[in-house]
């Protein structure tokens, strides 16, 4: 059974750097937490750090103040505040006493390619290769600084990968928390840790020698003078969406601009001022960051962070259904997403392949959050006919009204979808599709496990009363379908996941729609002919966002353009 290979409808329906090279034999003397600053980066601005030497690989500790491996990330940085943007300067030197995951040293790849190190910010992936590899003592080195903008408080991973000929591996990640002090230079060797399941998870497999500082920025007004187009990744009936480089950090986003006129034609003002209060509340590791949003007299914009796998769409497209394990995968990371917008009242409501990104590193960032409805709190329910039809739940249909629990629907038929590649009530007339939700028995393919089976009649069941999930989402991280999730685990992304993306660099649009790519980036001029009135501008203040005021771990979430998609709305 193959995919659909059309993209579906979201919609309101009730309206119709330079280096120094590696060499073996040179001394490296860890420098202090604390050290002189220079006017361009304190502490970090150079390449002048030395190589470690193969007789150094023991252990060297970490020095007082420096940044502390984290494996709740989303709560440890709740603690630190930040009192305006900023810019983190992170400078990955090298490694040394590096392992392959089953314990033995590390050698040249297959491909004779040298170890790359991904380093991430807030959802930002910068990847750099190595420019030196000694295999005595598993020394390479890197020499790669990154400045990443800070809007918002979060971890910083690193993470060093070997080249395959079909599949790169994983080696290991440290997680780290940067003071966010400004000037404060945080200069420290941290133990890479394997990912790899087996007696040897979690052991270290080396170390990599890292640099860190925090300097506050201007918080001026933000333009689109900022930014250099890149490429046309999505197209939506608002706007268009595309890759964007930040001109002063070089840092890779994903730009939504939005017509003005647009959105009060359509009556979406309120869902648009609505998503922007959605996302100046969460913080998650499984949700796509907004970094910037900023405005003019015509338009909306919206900086997200480029997640640039691609759509869970076109990786299931390509490849017709997905096996149990990445299913599961892709799904636990869900539950905990959708699990995380319940406690703030929210019922996200589009579930689908289409709204789900896959990252650099294989992990899922669930987007597009225009159909999500605030204020749901336990028992609320709200009658508004939106979503995607080949996923709207049954009580919606009957217009009985319905609680957060429709998203657990939505989780049941995206599961379906990747073990089979279709959902399970799909029929290309879309009465007769509704009438198989609301009375067609589940028929289940030969590949489906029982206990798969069991996990989706339960989150299937028409009755929302006695649907999985009614009494919240610990009921489904209990069924034996996740009896191997060691949830706190997955929330600190310490699973290695079951498949990473091809992505050859930060810039790699090849995981998005070429009808897209292929055309001019393009800024168009503003349209005079649809002038909005000062009362009809004051709907949208306070759209712009640049970072938290004295707010401790404060973020945003953003939404990618529905791409091919009609969107009709009438007011919730």
């Amino acid at each position: 059974m193959q995919s659909m290979f059309k993209k579906r409808v979201s919609a309101d329906l009730s309206a119709g750097a330079s280096s120094a090279p590696l060499k073996s034999g040179s001394e490296k003397t860890v420098s202090a937490a604390k050290t002189p600053a220079s006017p361009q980066a304190p502490g970090i601005a150079g390449n002048s750090a030395a190589p470690a030497s193969a007789a150094s690989a023991a252990a060297s500790p970490a020095k007082e103040g420096a940044a502390v491996a984290t494996d709740a990330p989303h709560e440890l940085v709740s603690n630190v505040t930040l009192k305006g943007p900023g810019m983190l300067l992170v400078r990955v030197v090298e490694a040394r006493g590096l392992l392959h995951p089953n314990g033995s040293a590390l050698v040249s790849s297959p491909t004779d390619k040298l170890p790359y190190v991904v380093i991430e910010f807030d959802k930002n992936e910068i990847l750099a290769a190595a420019k030196d590899f000694v295999a005595t003592g598993g020394l390479v080195g890197w020499q790669h600084r990154a400045h990443f903008d800070v809007s918002r408080v979060s971890e910083v991973v690193i993470s060093v990968y070997q080249r395959g000929e079909s599949q790169d591996m994983l080696v290991g990640t440290t997680r780290l928390t940067p003071s966010f002090k400004v000037d404060d230079v945080q200069d420290m060797w941290c133990p890479l840790l394997s990912m790899s399941e087996g007696p040897n998870a979690g052991a270290s497999v080396g170390e990599v020698h890292v640099q860190m500082c925090f300097r506050e920025q201007s918080n001026k007004p933000m333009t689109i003078d900022e930014f250099e187009l890149l490429k046309v990744i999505g197209k939506g009936s608002f706007g268009k969406v595309m890759q964007v480089r930040k001109r002063d950090t070089n840092r890779i986003y994903a730009m939504k601009i939005l017509r003005k006129s647009h959105i009060v034609e359509r009556s979406e003002v309120a869902h648009t001022l609505a998503e922007r209060t959605v996302l100046a509340q969460i913080l998650h590791p499984f949700i796509v960051p907004l970094k910037f949003s900023f405005q003019t007299s015509e338009k909306l914009y919206l900086v997200l962070a480029f997640v640039n796998g691609g759509e869970l769409f076109h990786h299931l497209q390509r490849e017709g259904r997905f096996h149990e394990d990445r299913a599961r995968f892709y799904s636990a990371e869900l539950l905990c997403a959708l699990d995380c917008l319940h406690g703030y009242n929210i019922v996200y409501r589009d579930l689908k392949p289409e709204n789900i990104l896959i990252d650099y590193t294989g992990h899922i960032a669930l987007c597009d959050f225009g159909l999500c409805k605030l204020n749901m709190k336990e028992g609320n329910k709200t009658n508004t006919f939106c979503g995607t039809p080949e996923y709207l739940a049954p009580e919606l249909l009957l217009g009985q009204g319905y609680t957060k629990v429709v998203d657990w629907w939505t989780l049941g038929i995206l599961l379906w979808e990747m073990l089979t590649g279709l959902p399970p009530f799909y029929d290309e007339n879309t009465n007769e599709m509704y009438r198989k939700i609301l009375s067609d028995e589940l028929v289940f393919s030969p590949e489906v496990s029982p206990t798969a089976k069991d996990l989706l009649s339960r989150l299937l069941q028409r009755d929302p009363k006695k649907r999985l999930g009614n009494n919240g989402a610990d009921e489904i991280k209990k069924h034996p379908f996740f009896a191997e999730i060691d949830w706190k685990k997955l929330m600190a992304r310490k699973y290695q996941p079951p498949f990473k993306p091809n992505v050859q660099s930060a810039t790699d649009t090849s995981n998005f729609d070429e009808e897209f790519t292929s055309e001019v980036p393009q800024d168009s001029l503003p349209d005079t002919s649809h002038h909005l009135s000062e009362t009809m501008q004051q709907q949208f203040a306070g759209f712009t966002y640049q970072a938290p005021a004295a707010l401790a771990g404060n973020g945003l979430l953003g939404q990618l353009c529905r791409r091919s998609r009609r969107v009709m709305s009438t007011p919730t």
